[in-house]
């Protein structure tokens, strides 16, 4: 067990180098570390690498990586006096791994802040994952944390429609296609939009769809296991190698 964390440990390092972060340790038993970029430091409560899913290793590690990126690179603020309209403008989903969720608070518990307002704002999807949000005014990339969100005085339904309206107007999406890969960053993020694209294809029991990495988004029905497979282990930034299952919003599998 000591030697599949060590395992662990170096590969998340590895994969904050790539982005220029560099990871330190804390020793003893605490769990925690501390991130370094352009010599600045931050804290980290917690690696988040326990209960790693074998079958999604490669994804649940992209997703400490990544949420440690953003919390120390583009981490969310709170506006005051901010209205919903002024604020979810550029607002859009990203649909990330669950564990996304605990590194990112793992750096704002780090440096002592309050996760009820520095605290990732997000939205269980199922299957181990989720949506977060971000605004992206293409020039600026925040992520959006609780304390935003509470200022809008808005409904967690009406975010999320808010969101999912602004990337159906990001991109036409072809409602035949089998595979979406605009590689805009959002294309695993467009199967929240099943309902109002591939309307037709979903059955009684919603219609199949894969998220392999965060830059496809493959679409039933029929969907090949050995093909998701190949495009997860394919994909720069892996998310899920299943085939899974959208009904109602929410996504099972």
């Amino acid at each position: 067990m000591e030697g599949e964390t060590e395992g662990l440990v170096a590969g998340l390092a590895r994969l904050l180098q790539t982005v220029r972060l560099e990871l330190e340790v804390a020793e003893g038993d605490a769990g925690g570390g501390v991130l370094v970029w352009e010599k600045r430091r931050h804290p980290v409560a917690e690696l988040c690498l326990d209960g790693i899913d074998a079958e999604a290793r490669e994804a649940e590690l992209m997703a400490v990586a990544a949420a440690f990126e953003a919390a120390v690179k583009y981490p969310g603020r709170v506006v005051a006096g901010e209205t919903l309209r002024q604020g979810a403008a550029a607002l859009l989903p990203k649909v990330e791994r669950k564990r996304f969720v605990r590194a990112y608070d793992a750096v704002v518990r780090g440096r002592g802040g309050d996760l009820e307002d520095e605290g990732l704002y997000w939205r269980d999807l199922g299957a181990d994952l989720v949506a977060a949000y971000v605004q992206d005014e293409g020039w600026k990339f925040n992520y959006v944390p609780r304390g935003r969100v509470r200022g809008w005085d808005a409904s967690p339904d009406t975010v999320h429609s808010i969101g999912r309206s602004n990337l159906y107007h990001k991109a036409a999406l072809d409602h035949r296609a089998s595979e979406i890969t605009m590689a805009d960053g959002y294309d695993a993020a467009r199967s929240v939009l099943c309902d109002d694209v591939f309307y037709d294809r979903i059955g009684a029991d919603g219609i199949e769809v894969a998220v392999p990495g965060r830059d496809v988004l493959m679409i039933g029905p029929g969907l090949d296991a050995a093909a998701v497979r190949q495009a997860y282990e394919a994909s720069k930034y892996p998310i899920s190698p299943r085939i899974l299952r959208f009904f109602g919003g929410s996504l099972t599998g």
